[in-house]
């Protein structure tokens, strides 16, 4: 009986009264994060405390600056399993800062988390094997629009770093994207890419690196 009692009263702690039970608390996190224009990250995290399976699980996003000072009601929704975990997939169309809210009793709110969206950038070339000191057109398209921007073509130079050698402006093409073209002689091998630089909505975008082998 004495063997029990201490048990219990150990169990119970210096005070005598049972342990408080662990204060809920929801996790968010965003992956991929970066993301390009167009594609989907998701959001995912987990509930830990007393409850934590079959808890819905809603989102509130804001996607103006200052980030988090006018959340807004998203209508994604997720619900979590038997660890507490949960997952469901977004597609902001510019930087967008979300918050989780478990709908526990009462309601639990993560620490926000701001998901970057980089521009879709094309880059197109009128030949990759041109004969030296010959004209070749670079072109490509923007997703979403930005006209009257400059994209900058840039070649990588032998230290590895990306110099801009021309910044064509983006023309109109419709309400979804933008276009671009230039010209440039080339005299030697390169590799190119095309960056828009970042803005209020997007950062830096980048096209796929392309090669050129002059003969």
């Amino acid at each position: 009986m004495a063997l029990m009692l201490g048990s219990q009263a150990l169990a119970q702690g210096t005070s005598g009264k049972p342990p408080k039970p662990a204060a809920a608390a929801v996790s968010l996190d965003a992956r991929p994060n970066p993301l390009v224009f167009g594609s989907l990250t998701t959001l995912s995290g987990k509930l830990t405390g007393q409850t934590k399976a079959g808890v819905v699980i809603r989102f509130e996003q804001d996607a103006t600056l200052p980030y988090g000072d006018s959340y807004q009601p998203s209508p994604l929704t997720a619900t979590t399993g038997a660890g507490g975990n949960y997952s469901v997939t977004a597609k902001p169309l510019v930087k967008t800062q979300y918050r989780a809210i478990a709908q526990d009793s009462p309601p639990v709110r993560s620490a926000p988390r701001l998901v970057l969206v980089r521009s879709l950038v094309g880059l197109r070339l009128s030949d990759s094997t041109p004969r030296r000191g010959s004209l070749m057109r670079f072109s490509g398209s923007v997703y979403p629009a930005h006209d009257g921007l400059r994209v900058f073509i840039q070649k990588r130079s032998p230290s590895g770093r990306f110099v801009t050698v021309a910044r064509p402006m983006l023309r109109d093409a419709g309400s979804s994207y933008s276009t671009y073209t230039r010209r440039l002689r080339i005299f030697r091998d390169g590799v190119y890419r095309a960056k828009l630089p970042s803005d209020g909505d997007h950062v830096n975008g980048f096209s796929r690196a392309r090669s050129v082998t002059v003969h």
